[in-house]
């Protein structure tokens, strides 16, 4: 049911739309993948709609439907502030105020001395200067106010211009000694209330006139100045640093947690936690569905080229492609059913990674496990912790059943894998978010995962091999094992026929490894090359024990027709037994169009009235277009023919290969098959290695005349198979 599923899937994809154009087939492909994942992916953001306002009772109990993480900003912000607020503010300290203070003071009393000088050379002048010198005096008296400013009053500005010469150089230097004193410690502008006072209460303990007092008190506190200021520049900038290492405030909800009960008052936090989740939104979030759309479009792209760059193979293949897009889009359904409901770590990612690994190779497994962790991390919430587990489990995975030959080495793989899943379960628990009891529920959610994905792809792979027709080095051992119903049929009725495949399957075996072709392949294509005699075993030499030969009493013509039909029987007995592919094309090319020379040579001595031609005797098959099939093809007929020789040598051997190789190469029967002509060379050596091994003790050392190249090499291969 399931294979005829994937083959309808595939049928469609050759014939519908397509037009059998490979650029349209990968765009078409490629822009289904896009649409059906992120129709998967933007699925929530649909959402349905919640009548929940703050400060009012929750209607209903509410749970997360997805996994969320997200920044609450508002949350953040109050975080910067307060950490703002607690960096102390910086000031710094004019070391110059005092003595810019010293100066002004003494400049004051300089002023005030030359008003006292212009005021005694008036009074030394008389009547006749009094005019200009009143006048002089009242513009010094003025100029020394506005110096002074308004703050000082005109009758202690008198009380400096009346007292004696020694009063007034007493007073400066009291003054500035005091104001010193004051200005010794720090001074904001905010203190000059309380340091004018204190300038006051030191005059007042000094042994000055009362005139004096007031004079100083006033006139320092007119000049005393803050000398310690708020540096604004430098408290900005270690503000700035202490909010740079704000973390931003996140609110982190896994599927299933409840986000408000029935009848709790709602508050402000919960809304902002069911607007993350879309369910208090009326409208589609474009805006998301945008982002998902970039983000599988750009998935999709690098997934393309590294495929056209790294995986030409799979790139040109329709049905591969189809396969992986598959792979893709199932395990994104998958986690969009089963995240609401169980654990992200059972995503099948792993199971995906194995069967795409074992089905296309490595580096396809590798791209299932980053592609497909990538999408479904999306539904999961952009999880770093869940992302951890589903790219190294999956990459794991993929070295797990990377050298698998056998369908019970996946059971192996599963239970590595759990194990695996288990410690990196434990592992991400403690790095990210530590909690005993959730990390070992996740520890059994990943022991779960890793025994569901070997089942999965365990119970899955048979239906992509039949399905996409892939033949797997898994399904090539299995073909190769002598319990196949094939097998064990040619084993009893053609015992001769499976002697001479085994052989077969040897000589391509070591081939095959020559020229990094197929080794599996070669030997599984040499077991059923020749399935077809089990329709007619008796008329094939190697199955004649002792009996008479049908072809004594056979017209050549008749002979010809039973022994090429062979070749159409197995195919048709192969597709019946539902054999890959590659094996059916190695049993219809395994004689290529090669003729059967025993019967045209009888034919032609027949004296026949008609012209006898090659073209009627020669195979109707295909011409070896694998290196496989190519191999096969000379391993059959160099078997065969080595059987016939009575005496063998080691340079008997080699020059029976040779001659044959040479043989089908001037026939043509190679011309598809990419073997260059070294390959042939490597498999010259092959073949005669492996010949000199196997007929060992039937080889006589002493030097013999080499086999003759009339009759025994017009009867290798099936031409001798009368």
């Amino acid at each position: 049911m399931v294979v005829r599923a994937l083959n309808e899937v595939k049928k469609g994809f050759q014939k519908s739309a397509f037009l059998k154009n490979k650029n349209f087939q990968r765009i078409t492909l490629g822009i289904a993948v896009f649409l059906i994942i992120t129709s998967i992916l933007a699925f929530d953001f649909v959402p349905k709609t919640v009548d929940i306002k703050a400060g009012e009772p929750s209607a209903e109990t509410i749970k997360a439907s997805r996994t969320i993480e997200f920044v609450d900003n508002k949350k953040t912000e109050e975080q910067k502030e307060a950490i703002a607020l607690s960096v102390e503010e910086i000031y710094k300290r004019d070391i110059t105020a005092i003595t810019r203070v010293e100066e002004e003071i003494r400049d004051f009393f300089l002023n005030i001395k030359d008003v006292r000088a212009v005021q005694l050379q008036t009074e030394t002048a008389g009547e006749s200067g009094t005019v200009d010198k009143a006048a002089a005096l009242k513009a010094r008296l003025e100029k020394t106010k506005e110096r002074v400013g308004s703050v000082v009053s005109d009758g202690t500005l008198a009380a400096c211009l009346t007292i004696t010469d020694d009063e007034v150089q007493n007073l400066e230097q009291k003054m500035v000694d005091v104001v010193k004193q004051v200005m010794s410690g720090n001074i904001m502008e905010g203190d000059l209330a309380n340091k004018r006072k204190e300038l006051g209460r030191i005059f007042a303990a000094l042994n000055l006139p009362m005139p004096q007092i007031k004079a100083a008190t006033e006139i320092g506190g007119v000049f005393i100045e803050p000398n310690y200021y708020y540096d604004a520049e430098q408290t900005q900038k270690l503000r700035n640093e202490a909010i740079a290492k704000v973390r931003p405030y996140t609110v982190k909800k896994v599927e299933g947690e409840i986000i408000v009960r029935e009848g709790e008052i709602v508050t402000e936090e919960q809304v902002k936690i069911l607007t993350e989740l879309g369910l208090l939104k009326k409208r589609i979030e474009v805006n998301k569905i945008a982002s998902i759309a970039l983000l599988v479009l750009g998935m999709i792209f690098v997934m393309a080229i590294y495929i056209y760059k790294f995986q030409k193979e799979v790139f040109e293949n329709a049905h591969f492609l189809l396969l992986l897009a598959i792979l893709l889009i199932f395990v994104t359904l998958v986690a969009k059913i089963i995240t609401p409901f169980f654990s992200s770590y059972l995503i099948p990612v792993a199971a995906a990674a194995m069967i795409a690994t074992i089905l296309l190779g490595n580096r396809m497994g590798v791209i299932i496990v980053l592609t497909s962790s990538l999408a479904t991390s999306q539904i999961v919430g952009n999880s770093s912790q869940y992302l951890a587990v589903a790219i190294l489990s999956g990459l794991f995975a993929v070295y797990l059943v990377s050298n698998i030959s056998h369908r019970g080495d996946l059971t192996r793989a599963g239970i590595w894998l759990s194990l695996a899943l288990v410690y990196l379960c434990f592992a991400v628990g403690l790095v990210f978010d530590f909690n005993i009891v959730g990390v070992l529920k996740n520890m059994g959610w990943g022991l779960a995962s890793g025994i569901s994905s070997a089942i999965l792809t365990i119970g899955a792979l048979p239906f992509f091999e039949a399905g996409f027709h892939i033949t797997t080095d898994i399904k090539l051992l299995e073909l190769a094992n002598s319990s196949q119903l094939l097998l064990r049929e040619l084993m009893v009725n053609a015992p001769g026929t499976y002697n001479h495949s085994v052989m077969v399957g040897n000589l391509a075996e070591a081939a095959a490894e020559e020229v990094k072709a197929s080794p599996l392949l070669a030997r599984a294509g040499s077991y059923y090359h020749d399935i077809g005699k089990l329709k007619r075993p008796f008329f094939f030499v190697e199955n004649q024990i002792g009996g008479e030969n049908p072809h004594d009493r056979t017209n050549p013509s008749l002979s010809y027709l039973i022994i090429s039909a062979h070749v159409k029987d197995g195919v048709e007995m192969a597709k019946k037994h539902r054999l890959p592919n590659e094996v059916i094309k190695i049993i219809n090319q395994h004689h290529g169009t090669g003729l059967i020379s025993y019967f045209y040579h009888r034919a032609k001595e027949a004296k026949s009235k008609h012209e006898v031609l090659e073209t009627q005797f020669r195979y109707s098959g295909e011409k070896p277009e694998t290196k496989e099939a190519a191999i096969i093809m000379l391993a059959d007929s160099i078997e065969a023919a080595a059987r016939t020789i009575s005496k063998l040598s080691p340079s008997r051997l080699e020059q029976l290969v040779k001659k044959i190789i040479q043989d089908k190469l001037d026939d043509g029967q190679l011309d598809k098959s990419n073997l260059t002509l070294s390959d042939l060379e490597k498999i010259a050596r092959a073949f005669s290695q492996m010949l000199s091994s196997i007929y060992h003790s039937r080889i006589e050392y002493p030097d013999l005349k080499v086999v003759s190249s009339s009759k025994g090499l017009l009867t290798y291969g099936d031409f001798n198979k009368r």
